[in-house]
């Protein structure tokens, strides 16, 4: 199963070989611990980007946010229950194995758009690796 190294890794191959010269780098947002009482990240309530899920080390599923009034907060509470408080109240769903935390990277407001080929090329690169990527 892949795990955030590899992730990271993969973000820099597409960054350094897929896109243009002089553009903006992606924002990474470092791992959010489920539950531990913090706000989310701000780049995860201001960017459009793509995000990754994990359980422990293990790299759940991959997902991407680009629609018009959304940001990545807003797919994360698709996924999990998430009190005032920020506190934890469990996954939406059924997942393979609990999530603990995750990553994300913002993505330029200007190319917004590169959040759906970053997802692409991530999912495409990890096919195989991501046990909820096919579930519905």
């Amino acid at each position: 199963m892949a795990d955030l190294a590899t992730v990271q890794k993969l973000v820099c191959e597409f960054e350094e070989n897929y896109r243009g010269q002089g553009l903006e780098p992606f924002i990474y947002v470092k791992p959010y611990m489920l539950g531990c009482g913090d706000c989310w990240p701000e780049i995860t309530t201001t960017r459009k980007g793509i995000y990754a899920i994990f359980s422990n080390d293990i790299l759940l599923y991959i997902g991407k946010v680009t629609g018009r009034t959304r940001v990545i907060c807003h797919r994360l509470n698709d996924h999990f229950i998430i009190p005032s408080d920020f506190s934890y109240g469990g996954a939406k769903g059924i997942w393979s194995k609990e999530p603990t935390h995750f990553v994300a990277w913002g993505v330029p407001d200007a190319s917004f758009f590169e959040a759906s080929a970053l997802e692409e090329f991530l999912i495409d690169r990890l096919k195989g690796e991501l046990p909820d990527n096919s579930r519905k």
